[in-house]
């Protein structure tokens, strides 16, 4: 190995390392921030085309949010720590706008189907 990669790659470790949450308050903060990021891609959606070309993206946001709750999961059962409890703000912003998106003609089935993968993973984890 080059002397330069042996040098970045446990920068990278530590970096990466250092970014991730590690607390059930760090979870929901990461989780509200990916909830409105969902929301906000949902905010662009007035047809079933429209959802169909955001499809790619959104399910890599759905993906990253089941990941986020294991994650968080795993987290409580090692710290037997009691779930955090913080602003539902884009818990609600996101609720919205599925209500939004499910009420346009075709959309709903098209939703659902992108969110089958990450739910199927996260029905085997519970």
């Amino acid at each position: 190995m080059k002397p330069r990669v042996q040098f970045f790659l446990p920068l990278l470790a530590t970096a990466l390392t250092a970014c991730s949450p590690t607390s059930l308050e760090e979870y929901h903060y990461e989780g509200e921030n990916i909830a409105k990021e969902i929301a906000l891609e949902l905010t662009k959606v007035h047809s079933e085309k429209d959802l169909l070309r955001l499809a790619p993206k959104l399910k890599k946001k759905f993906s990253l949010m089941v990941d986020l709750m294991v994650a968080a999961r795993k987290c409580q059962k090692r710290s037997e720590e009691d779930f955090y409890h913080g602003s539902e703000e884009a818990s609600d912003l996101l609720k919205e706008e599925l209500i939004r998106i499910y009420e346009i003609d075709g959309c709903q089935e098209t939703l659902e189907e992108m969110q089958r993968e990450a739910l199927h993973r996260l029905d085997l984890l519970t």
